[in-house]
């Protein structure tokens, strides 16, 4: 895995803008201070001083086109190659970025170079921060930023001399519904870990698509019925509460709609049935979830990216993870006209930045990833605007770019997801 850089040229109004941040030709982004939009033809964007493997040359890896659009690794440069091993910041060391291994800060921080480099230092620990976290300390910003993988992605999340969790479930009656009013029922299916502590909150995660979790993500149950033993502090994954949660009949409806409606289905209704079930108080009498956004989480693949997303948006959800996210125009409403593509836009304005860390994964060929940007269903290129906008505001972000992988590739979530789940619980610390 290697950092790459991202250019791209800020809007003069966030709220005006509809295309993609990524802009520029596909060459490298050099000089002093902030990184500069990407200029030239067909290289790779890298800093001077080096880069940590991203290919360069003509038709190199992870070069961004008119529209925001990577370009298919060919001929010269397309294999990873360079020297310098880790991405070296522009001299000066201004602007975006920061912290060790290639840190996203606020815009401008002094300091904020990509790594340390001929006159640039990193900023003082958390950095990229959006202030204090509510339930803890401020875990930094080690693994924040962008990042480029390559194949094979062959791999399981790897478990070891572990307790297993307990598995319950019920079924929702779709009718007794206020937000999704609807025939049939839904199974909500709960993993509790055997490290939970009756009596204490819980800190938990949401399972979008959680329809038959064992033969539908098969890597996410694994996670679920196992927790590793991690004794770092700074990326100890807390015992989580597992909720699998499968749409209804209007999938795209529930997810791809930008309002609190999802929010509201999850916090109003499933929530409070999770938390009063008679087969978990029958073995856990004092059973609860955490009301800490901060030990709240949300998992999506797909369009169920920007229902997790949402849930971090419109409630009260800080941690969120996305695999080849749907932040494309899908269902579109009065509101949000271009639906999910605008959540770029949407972060852009947010002032100040919401507490969110926010993890992001496209496949190099993705869902539409040869459409036009214009046309606002270019999954790799709305994940790409997602990344620009929350490296802009500051926010703590991870982004991986998966060569040669498609849309919620399994191989690429087996392989990374056990890192994932460390990333996006750093610094929790549960609420006293």
């Amino acid at each position: 895995m290697h950092r790459s850089g991202v250019g791209f040229v800020a809007m003069a109004s966030a709220l005006a803008w509809s295309g993609p941040l990524l802009t520029g030709c596909g060459g490298s982004s050099t000089g002093s201070g902030t990184p500069s939009a990407s200029s030239g033809s067909g290289g790779a964007v890298v800093a001077s001083g080096g880069s940590t493997g991203t290919a360069s040359g003509t038709g190199g890896a992870t070069t961004f086109g008119s529209g925001g659009a990577p370009s298919v690794p060919a001929s010269t440069g397309g294999s990873p190659s360079g020297t310098g091993g880790a991405p070296a910041a522009s001299s000066g060391g201004a602007g975006p970025g920061g912290g060790t291994g290639g840190a996203s800060g606020k815009p401008g921080a002094a300091g904020g170079s990509t790594s340390a480099s001929s006159g640039g230092s990193p900023p003082p620990a958390g950095g990229g921060a959006t202030g204090t976290l509510p339930s803890g300390t401020d875990p930094g910003t080690d693994g924040d930023g962008d990042f480029t993988i390559m194949p094979p992605y062959a791999g399981t999340v790897q478990v070891t001399n572990v307790p297993h969790s307990t598995k319950y479930q019920f079924q929702f009656d779709n009718s007794t519904s206020k937000v999704y009013p609807a025939t049939g029922t839904r199974p909500i299916t709960i993993y509790i870990p055997k490290q939970y502590v009756d009596g204490t909150s819980a800190p938990f995660i949401i399972i979008t698509d959680g329809n038959a979790p064992a033969t539908g993500s098969p890597e996410i149950v694994t996670a679920a019925e196992n927790h590793y033993e991690d004794t770092d502090p700074t990326t100890k994954i807390p015992p989580l509460v597992f909720v699998f949660v499968p749409p209804g009949s209007n999938r795209s409806g529930e997810y791809d709609t930008v309002s609190d409606a999802f929010s509201r289905f999850i916090t109003g209704e499933i929530l409070p049935l999770v938390s009063s079930n008679a087969d978990i108080k029958a073995a856990y009498p004092g059973f609860k979830l955490t009301t800490d956004p901060n030990g709240r989480a949300a998992y999506g693949c797909s369009s169920g990216s920007p229902a997790a997303m949402g849930l971090g948006w419109f409630s009260t959800f800080n941690r969120i993870v996305s695999y080849s996210g749907t932040f494309v125009a899908l269902q579109m409403t009065a509101d949000h006209p271009l639906g999910a593509w605008e959540y770029p836009a949407m972060i852009l304005a947010q002032m100040p930045p919401k507490p969110l860390r926010i993890f992001l994964e496209v496949g190099q060929m993705d869902n539409g990833y040869m459409t036009d940007a214009a046309m606002h269903r270019n999954w790799v290129v709305g994940n790409q605007n997602m990344a620009a906008a929350l490296k802009m505001m500051g926010y703590h972000y991870r982004f991986l770019y998966a060569m040669g992988a498609g849309h919620c590739d399994g191989s690429v979530k087996s392989k990374t997801y056990s890192q994932t789940l460390n990333w996006v619980w750093r610094g929790y610390v549960p609420a006293p």
